[in-house]
């Protein structure tokens, strides 16, 4: 028998952060909860988030707040922290919430987040990444973001691997670590992927901010390759941040570059318009982008690295190449061009789990680990 609304567990949902792939999770993770049949959900969002008003119509209870909208806010912006702490803790007594679950952890959250303690309120955090990717500006605050893990009863992974270092660095307990998974991300939901017909060439796509770890390099590396093997491929490259000194290189092989910030529907059209998302990462701990790929039903080729090798099926969800290089990059996507069966399955597969690696199959598993502990 189905309980009342009032007996339900309340959980408040947090996500502080103001743009980025993190932001469709959450917004994703709003329209999921707003229909769970089993607990009275509310989220807790920053006024300058770029989807706040795609928020505002989940039809789910807010709880805004004001954060900054520059990366030296985070530190003028400070004086709003004693607010916040003092609406964080009446919120969650006036809605009778059992549950605070951090989406991802923000700069503020060591600072407002003790302000549950000793209130009775579970709080569980989802950790994206165990270490700093390398040259993420980020880098600097995360012992920082790491503080209110001695809190969090669980502490929740998409993969294995982050799992793995959170442990050998003893910053979490095995014990109090709960591992799930990425879900699919819908930027883009095509009903209908096709391979490229004959004389059209393979759109390879490198998506997403644009940093050390994600190897911009070796994609054009493989892309070189391709291109000397005579393989009719076309490299895309959409995202924000440095090219990293492969302009001319991108220039001479025609590629379609969009190096800016991207709206929703940027990624939508960029993931509509490829045959495959190539991850060409030389470190990982798990990716949005892969998620984003599997949301539209393409298929991803990756580089062998982290958490990659959990989220990324070879023959099944895409291609993992053997090794983080160029050539063997290159020989990942010639698999997948030489093969349009091997294509077409892969597809068909993304197409029966869609509901596999659905957010409200995540969120099912994520509330049931919030409370296991």
């Amino acid at each position: 028998m189905t309980k009342p609304m009032d007996e339900l567990p309340g959980i408040l949902f947090t996500f502080w952060g103001r743009r980025g792939a993190l932001s469709q999770f959450a917004l994703e993770a709003a329209r999921a909860a707003r229909k769970h049949k089993g607990i009275r959900a509310a989220f807790s969002v920053s006024r300058q988030n770029e989807s706040f008003a795609e928020f505002k119509e989940a039809d789910v209870p807010l709880l805004p707040i004001d954060t900054f909208s520059s990366h030296g806010g985070a530190i003028t912006g400070l004086w709003r922290v004693p607010g916040l702490r003092r609406r964080l803790t009446r919120y969650t007594r006036q809605h009778r919430i059992q549950a605070v679950l951090e989406l991802m952890p923000h700069v503020w959250s060591p600072l407002v987040i003790s302000a549950l303690d000793g209130t009775g309120v579970r709080y569980a955090t989802i950790v994206h990444d165990a270490s700093a990717h390398p040259g993420d500006r980020t880098a600097i605050v995360k012992p920082l973001l790491d503080m209110p893990l001695r809190m969090a009863r669980p502490v929740l992974t998409l993969s294995k691997q982050v799992a793995s270092e959170l442990i050998a660095s003893n910053r979490v307990p095995a014990s109090r670590i709960r591992t799930l998974f990425h879900p699919d991300l819908t930027y883009s939901d095509l009903k209908e992927r096709r391979y490229p017909e004959k004389g059209e060439p393979f759109r390879l796509l490198f998506l997403g901010r644009i940093m050390p770890y994600k190897g911009l390099p070796l994609f054009v590396d493989a892309v070189e390759t391709l291109r000397g093997q005579g393989f009719n491929v076309l490299p895309c490259v959409y995202g924000e941040g440095t090219l990293a000194g492969e302009e001319r290189r991108l220039g001479s092989l025609n590629a379609e570059v969009v190096n800016r910030w991207l709206t929703g529907e940027e990624i939508a059209g960029a993931l509509a318009s490829a045959h495959a998302v190539v991850l060409s990462h030389v470190e990982a701990s798990q990716s949005g982008v892969a998620a984003a790929a599997f949301g539209a039903r393409l298929p991803v080729v990756a580089t062998p690295i982290g958490g990659l090798r959990e989220q990324v099926e070879d023959g099944k969800t895409g291609i993992l190449a053997s090794a983080a290089s160029g050539p063997a990059l290159a020989e990942a996507i010639s698999r997948l061009i030489l093969q349009p069966t091997l294509y077409r399955s892969i597809v068909e597969r993304l197409n029966l789990e869609r509901n596999k690696y659905s957010m409200s199959n995540f969120l099912d598993a994520a509330i049931e680990a919030t409370f296991s502990i």
